[in-house]
This record gives structure tokens, C-alpha cells and sequence, in this order.
């Protein structure tokens, strides 16, 4: 089984909401005029399905490699049922007014007929042709519907699109080199355009829902396809920049459920059995609200826009003040490179585009490419309601590191993000500005009183799989629910990836600067990172010198507005966690737990390898011990680290031994060692510490005889742990750290200062034997 087959259980076993109705109330139209003709859509089609299902002649039957080996309908089919619809000709009279090509209707409901009414179904892709029938059937009836009142009325824009189905199935999508196949991708089309049987083959980037078949219609037919549909998700999440949530459709025999992917759970409905009319129509519904409900329902982003005349995209953001809204200043930039995609179907779904606020005025094309100047991060990070109480706004922290390092000598030889605008994402929603949100995303019903019930993350997976560990248990605490915000940042200078470094050199470099952003940012703005990770430091260059800077202030916090609650909270991203984070400790966070994940990353980092395009293949470093640092349980995660960085000798057999370190500049390759060794050092067995309080374990305390002392009455009565405690004392390796965490921050800012100069020396003299002497201002 695959990671990603064990992701896709693991998401069935442990995140979903199964049997969520109120997950359909999601895309019914807002507009009191589209709801009515909804309405309006959806009685009539489910009226004349019925009436002609139930008039109309048997179908021949199918061979079995078509749709089984029997033309007999069910028997708790309508056909074997005394219909209490009256003849088509008289009942849906007004149905046949609307519709002007009522043999194409015909047509589509013979073919979905052999679906929904027939009794053995031998092979699962020939499944999909008579569901996209019934699809197309609600498809026609929206068109000829809104086109009978276009005749009749002033308003053009009575309806918003057509659903239609791919007509080719259990597919490859043309935007991803993974094997992962499409059962049948749901599109948008104009309400103009044809309805026919034209190759559709719609790729992840156009779809905005999934459909995957099981000829199984018992709970492990609803698990496979769900499976499926959890896998395809996160394709679309990769594909589709404007996502905010998924939907999708499980077919498991006659057995229909919606399903919607969202940050931090997957929600499934109520089977819908369109063996029944009951269950067709509920079918039917869903069909006609996706059709007339908003963009936003449908889980696009109206604040982003492709320019397909210019082949860029367009994205609004908020101005210096942090709002959008009426009123308010927009920015627009303009993009064409992602730096970063929402690469997992949980969590914050951060993306990075290179951006410029200069609208191109011709085609988009390598030739013609945009000349970029910011980097924007889209994300949807934990956060307070009230945007005001929110410690950990990420707009807010930037401010305060703009303002705090300006007129600081310290920050003069530190690359860091400067903030050009930004703020919490809001847009129109049925003609009222409406902040982006997880509450607004479940809307104000049952959804968003179980979203706002719900302090719990989604289990394991999320220890697992989210791009942070915020989405770990409790999102801030046990009266605070668990509510992320849709945030966009512009900020300067613009960097690459930290995989994209070229020598041991450089890495150290980029790793040691980071570091240093990070003591400026704590002694100088009272801002801890709580978040050093791969994704979160950027490769700057300048005049062939390359520096790190830090980014990322989605789980900073503000030590001066600090709540005990808030430094105690899991955050952070797998696999470069603390110890003392991942055991959920009650010790306090500090910059000591950032120090540690510095040190995981460059362990982790050195055994991948540091230098672009030599790095190992994952099959390969997965061999090795520290792999377990990011796929074993959380217990596991943590036995392995306090196992490696408890003595220097398991550090050195455990971790070093596999550094690849590539080339013969060995003097580089020691760089890189003896700063591991050193972070270590400093941070288990700091000779300022009592020998109580190094290594990795909990260990009980040594204590001077005169103080062992205990009553008959306490040998007596006392049970074998108390007495054990009284005589040796539990102790946590890490309390006595956190308690002198600056004064230990400050001796590892020390060393790395050095190490950050050697490894600058060793850049300035690569550059010299290559003829590259000029190093320039990076803000110029």
C-alpha cells in the first residue's frame, strides 16, 4: 500500500463526518430568484423522469460487458410499483413546453435508466455512461428552461452555468505525471453551450468535483470510491490555485453521497438511492443548486481570475490597512509562476505566487515574461474570530518586524520579509462583502454550529500529513473552536526554494542567516517564529552570494501579548518538531524548541543532501533511521529523537554517519558537521546546566541522603510511585532549559555567527576562483 493509499484510509477511518445532510444546504443558491427557479428546475425534471421511467418501454437488455446480464428491472423499481404519477402527456404538459427537444431528453433518460433500474451491474466503467446521462438530463432541462425565459424576460442572467460530465472515464488528467486516474470530472460549462456526447475529457484545473464508481453498494463500495475521491482531491488542491474546498461524488451501485473536502475534515451526506424517486430527485437537487448557486459555493476563490487573453492570473489583495471590503483599498498583482502549491488535502493549503503589481499588456510566454517583484502567500492558518484578538496575525508580526528592525543596527547584515500589503481575505457573497472563513465556508447552519463544537483536528492524519502541526489537536484552546481565516500577504525580497542551494557553503549560509532573523525578530520585536521549516526559509541572491531570509508568521506569536495557553500549544511542522513539542508538554514553548527544529532540518537536509540536483531519491533516504522522524506514530517520532540527540556517540551513529555530503571540499563538509554537533551540544548537555537536566529523557533526580529521609507512616501508607517520587524526583530535561532559554539562545546565536562567517568566507572565495567578485545590496 502506498503513503498515499494509507493517507486515503487513514482520512475514511478517522476524519470523516458520515451521513451530514446539512452538507447539500451548502450549495443552495443564496439569490431568493435563482433558489426559486432551482426549485422550480427540480420538480420539474424529477416530475417528468418519473412519469416517463414509468410509461415507458423496458430496454433491451445489455450484454454483460455493456451493463450486465439481466433487462429485468429491480423490483422496488417504479416500473414494478403503481405510480401515483398520472400520464406525461397531461401532468407534465408544462415540462414539455419548456423542454423543445423532448426526444434528447428521451434519449438521455434510456440511457441513465439502465443505472438506475436494472438490477446487475458487471464492470464499473461502463457505469459512468449512464450516470453522465442523468447528469446531462438535469443539464438540458437548466438550459431549456433558462432559455424559454431569456424569450420571456429582461434578465439575462437567470442562471450561472451548466454541470456537465467528462465523456471519457477512469482517465489520466493532462496536468499531472501522477498514475492517480479519474473516474468522471464534473465541469461548469455557459448555459450556451451544446450538450452532446463530444469528447469531454476535463482536466484536474477545470473540475470542480470528482466522480468515482463502485459497482459495490455496501460500505466497502462507498470506502473505495470515497478512497478515490480523497486521492483526487488532493490533485485538485495541487492544479486549481483558486481552491478553497472540494466537492465530490461517490456512486457505489445505486448508492449516491456527496462529499466535501475542507480544511481540517471531509463531509459526506446521506446515500441518495436513484433506484427509488426519492433518492433521484435528492440527486436531481444537488445537480440544479451546483448549477445556480455562487462561484464561492463551488469552492473557486472570486478574488482570484485567470486572464486568459493575457495568460496570467489576477489577485486582489488587501491594502496596507488589512481589509478588503467596500470601501477599502484593493491591490491587484498579477502572476504566472507558483512558487508553492497546496499540496495535501488538510490543513493550511498554502500556496506562493511571484508576483508584480504591473498588468502585462501583451501574452504571458517565456519570451514575454513577467517581470516579478513580491511574493504573495495565500493560506488559511488557525485563528481568532475577531481578527483585533488574534496574537498570531501574521500581517500584525510583519508590521512589528518592519518596525522593530528599521532602526536597528543588529538587522543592517539580516535579509528580512518586508510587508508591502495584505491582510485577511473578504469578497462579495450575494451582493454583501463577507470575510473568507471556515465559518463562512459551513455557512450559519447545523455545520457551522458542529465547526464551531469541533476542538478537535483530524486525528493522526493531521500528526502526519498537514503541512503544520498546528492542525494537531486543539486549534488554540478548549473554549476557543477550531476556525482558520483565509489570509494573503504581498511581501519583498522574492527568494528560491531551499533545495535549490548549491554548495554545503551556501547552505549553511542561508540556515545560519535564518537563524539570525530569528534572534532579531525575538530580542528586537518580541516575535517568536514557533515554525522553522524547509518551506518557511528562502534562498536570496545577490551578485552570486546567496543568504537566507525567514518567512512564514502563520504560527508566530507575540511574546509581549503572550497567554500561558498560547505557549503551550503543538506548532510546527513534521519532521522538524521538537521533542518537547511533539510530547505536548506542559513545559512552555520557547525559542529553544525553534533552535531544535533548526537542528532537525539540517540533519535532515544533510542526509537528503544540501546541493541541488544530488540529492537522494526518497526510496533511498527512506532507509535510513531519520526517515522515522516524519512517518512513525507521534511516540515513535519522539523515541527516535530523544535516541539520536541524547549522547554525541548515538547523534554520530544514528544521524551524522549518513550525511551525504557531495564533492571534495572537505573543509565545507566539516562546516556543516561540527555546526550539527554544536547545536546539539548546546542544546541537551549546555555546560551551564546541572547534569539533572541534560540529555533527552525524563529522568528521576538524585537527591542527597539527608533528604531521603521518610516516616513509617509514609513507608506504610505511600503507594511505590509516591515513594519513588519523594525519594527521586521525576525530572524533565527540558524545564531548566526553558527557564534560561535566552541566556542559552544568545550562546547559539554566538556560535552560529561564527559558523555563518566561515561559511560567507567560503562563498566570497568559490566567487573569486570563478571570476565573481561583486557582491550588491539585495533591496536594490
Amino acid at each position: 500500500m502506498t503513503e498515499m493509499h494509507k493517507e486515503a484510509n487513514a482520512c475514511y477511518e478517522q476524519c470523516l463526518e458520515k451521513d451530514q445532510d446539512s452538507i447539500l444546504s451548502l450549495a443552495r443558491p443564496l439569490d431568493d430568484g435563482r433558489l426559486v427557479l432551482a426549485q422550480d428546475i427540480i420538480k420539474e425534471a424529477a416530475q417528468f423522469m418519473e412519469s416517463y421511467l414509468d410509461t415507458a418501454p423496458s430496454s433491451p437488455a445489455q450484454s454483460a460487458d455493456e451493463m450486465g446480464d439481466t433487462d429485468k428491472p429491480r423490483p422496488d423499481s417504479p416500473m414494478q410499483q403503481s405510480s401515483t404519477l398520472t400520464d406525461p402527456g397531461s401532468s407534465t404538459q408544462r415540462a414539455e413546453d419548456i423542454v423543445d427537444n423532448r426526444t434528447l431528453l428521451k434519449e438521455k433518460l434510456d440511457r441513465a435508466r439502465k443505472w438506475i433500474l436494472w438490477q446487475t451491474i458487471s464492470n464499473e466503467k461502463v457505469m459512468y455512461g449512464p450516470i453522465g446521462a442523468f447528469i446531462e438530463y438535469v443539464a438540458l432541462i437548466v438550459q431549456e428552461k433558462l432559455t424559454y425565459l431569456a424569450d420571456s424576460s429582461s434578465d439575462n442572467d437567470l442562471g450561472r452555468r451548466l454541470v456537465l460530465p467528462s465523456t471519457k472515464f477512469d482517465y489520466n488528467s493532462s496536468d499531472t505525471d501522477d498514475t492517480m486516474r479519474i473516474g468522471m470530472g464534473l465541469a461548469r460549462a455557459n448555459i450556451s453551450d451544446p450538450i452532446d456526447d463530444n469528447c469531454r475529457r476535463v482536466s484536474y484545473d477545470e473540475v470542480f468535483a470528482v466522480l468515482e464508481a463502485k459497482r459495490k453498494g455496501d460500505d466497502d463500495g462507498f470506502k473505495d470510491a470515497f478512497k478515490r475521491l480523497y486521492m483526487n482531491a488532493r490533485e485538485m488542491y495541487q492544479q486549481q490555485h483558486n481552491l478553497r474546498f472540494a466537492w465530490g461524488v461517490t456512486v457505489s451501485d445505486r448508492l449516491v453521497r456527496v462529499c466535501h473536502f475542507g480544511h481540517d475534515r471531509a463531509i459526506s451526506s446521506c446515500h441518495m438511492d436513484v433506484s427509488t424517486p426519492k433518492g433521484r430527485r435528492s440527486f436531481i437537487e444537488v445537480l440544479a443548486n451546483w448549477s445556480f448557486c455562487e462561484e464561492s459555493q463551488l469552492g473557486r476563490d472570486p478574488t482570484m481570475e485567470y486572464l486568459h487573453d493575457l495568460r496570467c492570473w489576477q489577485i486582489a489583495c488587501a491594502s496596507e490597512k488589512g481589509c478588503m471590503g467596500e470601501g477599502a483599498d484593493v491591490n491587484y498583482y498579477y502572476f504566472s509562476t507558483v512558487r508553492c502549491h497546496a499540496e495535501r488535502v488538510f490543513g493550511r493549503h498554502t500556496r506562493c505566487f511571484l508576483a508584480t503589481d504591473i498588468m502585462p499588456t501583451a501574452v504571458v510566454s517565456t519570451t514575454n515574461p513577467l517581470i516579478t517583484t513580491v511574493v504573495i502567500k495565500d493560506s488559511w492558518a488557525f485563528s481568532k474570530r475577531n481578527a483585533s484578538d488574534d496574537g498570531c496575525d501574521k500581517v500584525r508580526s510583519l508590521n512589528k518586524i518592519k518596525e522593530g528592525l528599521s532602526a536597528q543596527a543588529a538587522a543592517k547584515d539580516i535579509i528580512f520579509p518586508k510587508i508591502e500589503a495584505g491582510g485577511r481575505v473578504s469578497f462579495q457573497r450575494n451582493g454583501k462583502w463577507v470575510e473568507d472563513n471556515t465559518d463562512m465556508v459551513y455557512g450559519q447552519g447545523k455545520l457551522a454550529e458542529d465547526n464551531a463544537d469541533t476542538v478537535h483536528g483530524p486525528g493522526k492524519l493531521a500528526e502526519k500529513n498537514t503541512d503544520t502541526a498546528n492542525e494537531v489537536g486543539k486549534a488554540h484552546s478548549d473554549d476557543d473552536p477550531l476556525f482558520r481565516a483565509h489570509r494573503r500577504i504581498v511581501m519583498s525580497p522574492i527568494g528560491e526554494s531551499l533545495c535549490s542551494t548549491k554548495s554545503v557553503a551556501e547552505f549553511v549560509t542561508v540556515i545560519c542567516d535564518a537563524m539570525r532573523c530569528h534572534s532579531a525578530f525575538v530580542d528586537h520585536c518580541n516575535i517568536l517564529h514557533r515554525d522553522i521549516s524547509d518551506n518557511n526559509i528562502l534562498v536570496v541572491r545577490s551578485e552570486g552570494i546567496a543568504r537566507g531570509m525567514l518567512i512564514d508568521f502563520d504560527n508566530a506569536i507575540d511574546l509581549e501579548q503572550k497567554e500561558r495557553d498560547d505557549l503551550n500549544k503543538v506548532t510546527g511542522t513534521l519532521p522538524y518538531m521538537s521533542i518537547n513539542n511533539l510530547s505536548k508538554s506542559d513545559v512552555e514553548r520557547t525559542s529553544l524548541d525553534d533552535w531544535e527544529s533548526m537542528l532537525c532540518l539540517i540533519c535532515w537536509f544533510a542526509t537528503r543532501g544540501t546541493i541541488s540536483g544530488k540529492r537522494r531519491e526518497y526510496e533511498e533516504f527512506a532507509k535510513f533511521p531519520i526517515a522515522v522522524w516524519q512517518h512513525d506514530s507521534t511516540n515513535g517520532m519522539i523515541t527516535a529523537k530523544e535516541s539520536a540527540f541524547y549522547s554525541p556517540e548515538l547523534f554520530r551513529d544514528f544521524i551524522v554517519r549518513y550525511f551525504k555530503l557531495e564533492g571534495d571540499k572537505g573543509e565545507e563538509s566539516d562546516l556543516l558537521k561540527n555546526l550539527a554537533f554544536v547545536l546539539r551540544e548546546y542544546l541537551f548537555q549546555n555546560p551551564d546546566l546541572t547534569l539533572d537536566f541534560h540529555g533527552t529523557f525524563k529522568k528521576r533526580k538524585h537527591v542527597e541522603p539527608a533528604r531521603r529521609e521518610l516516616s513509617i507512616e509514609e513507608l506504610e501508607t505511600d503507594e511505590l510511585d509516591s515513594l519513588l517520587n519523594k525519594i527521586f524526583p521525576m525530572v524533565n530535561p527540558f524545564k531548566e532549559r526553558a527557564e534560561k532559554w535566552r541566556e542559552i539562545s544568545k550562546q547559539l546565536l554566538a556560535f552560529t555567527n561564527v559558523f555563518w562567517e566561515k561559511a560567507m568566507d567560503l562563498q566570497k572565495e568559490a566567487n573569486k576562483a570563478n571570476g565573481n567578485t561583486a557582491i550588491g545590496n539585495i533591496y536594490q
